[in-house]
This record gives C-alpha cells, sequence and structure tokens, in this order.
C-alpha cells in the first residue's frame, strides 16, 4: 500500500533541483570517512554469551558452507592469493607428489592459524567488530582447509584413473585396426 507524502518530506522535495541533490552527494562524500572511530574503551567488548555464540558457531558441522575463501591471506610474513591457489589446485585434472606435499604443508599451516584464531576469540577481550572479523577468517580458512582435503582425496588416484583411461583408449583404437583389417 502507499503511503501518502507527509509534510515535511513535501517541503524537503519542493526545494530540491539535480544539480542541488549533487552538490549535497557531493558534500556527504568529503564528510563520509572523516568522523575518527569511536576510542577502544567506548566501542562495547563482545559479553561471555556472544563469545560462547560465536565459538559453537564456528564448531559445527559444516561452518565453512557458503563461506568464501580468503582472496588474499598473509602467511609467514607474505601475503598470498590463497583464493586464487586452491582455485588452480581444484582445477588441476592431477597432482604431482611434490604438488600433494605443498597442498599437505599449506593445509597444515592454515590449521595452525585457524587454531590461533580460535585461541585468540575464546582468550582475548575482543570488541564486536573484531570477534566478528577472527570469526569469518577462521571460517574462510576451514574451508580452504575442506577444500584442499577435498583435493587430496579426489586426486590420490589419479595416476591410476589417467592410467585405465589410456589403456580404454588403446584398447579402442586396437579394436578399431582389428575391424578394418578384418572388413
Amino acid at each position: 500500500m502507499i503511503q501518502a507524502i507527509d509534510d515535511q518530506s513535501r517541503r524537503a522535495i519542493k526545494g530540491t533541483s539535480p544539480s542541488g541533490v549533487l552538490q549535497d552527494v557531493r558534500a556527504l562524500k568529503k564528510e563520509y570517512g572523516k568522523a575518527e572511530p569511536a576510542p577502544v574503551e567506548k566501542r562495547r567488548l563482545i559479553t561471555p554469551e556472544e563469545r560462547r555464540k560465536l565459538e559453537l558457531r564456528l564448531h559445527r558441522m559444516l561452518v565453512w558452507v557458503g563461506v568464501m575463501t580468503p582472496f588474499e591471506f598473509e602467511l609467514g610474513g607474505k601475503t598470498l592469493p590463497l583464493h586464487e591457489i586452491v582455485w588452480e589446485l581444484l582445477s588441476k585434472e592431477c597432482l604431482t607428489e611434490e604438488e600433494k606435499d605443498n597442498v599437505r604443508k599449506l593445509m597444515w599451516r592454515l590449521m595452525s592459524h585457524e587454531k590461533a584464531d580460535e585461541e585468540i576469540l575464546h582468550n582475548n577481550a575482543l570488541t564486536q567488530d573484531e570477534a566478528r572479523e577472527i570469526f569469518r577468517e577462521a571460517a574462510g580458512l576451514m574451508r580452504a582447509i575442506m577444500s584442499l582435503k577435498s583435493l587430496l582425496g579426489e586426486k590420490e588416484f589419479c595416476n591410476v584413473r589417467s592410467t585405465a583411461s589410456r589403456r580404454r583408449v588403446d584398447d579402442a583404437k586396437y579394436w578399431l585396426s582389428f575391424l578394418k583389417q578384418i572388413t
């Protein structure tokens, strides 16, 4: 149902022009972000109940479902394009033994960082924003870890599969050549 415009809105609309609106928008853009954030003392810390809820959510069965793998992640002082690395590994047909070892090492480092995030969430006095950010990071790392685990499981038998499919192609070629010889 359409609501009638009240008098205050009507007065605000009456005196506007497109150029006036653009000037107001430009002024608002200049002012946006200039306000200083509230001091840490004034920001509200999470309560023990909120902390417990975040920890429980982090330990749910499928917490990583619907969560994006972090695009970039700092590991050992270097910024890694984690999302791109996981995506490239998932798109490969087969992994070499060296790649599998590197994936295992990466998984181990991501798991240790995710455990550190859990410890920070559990033990430190955090603001709501900080707690949410740590929760998101931990869930994103879990997503990356699960993707890498599934990658190792799927591509563990690559050599057997490629050998079997190569043999099927060779068998098909052999039978086609045999049929040509007969006919």
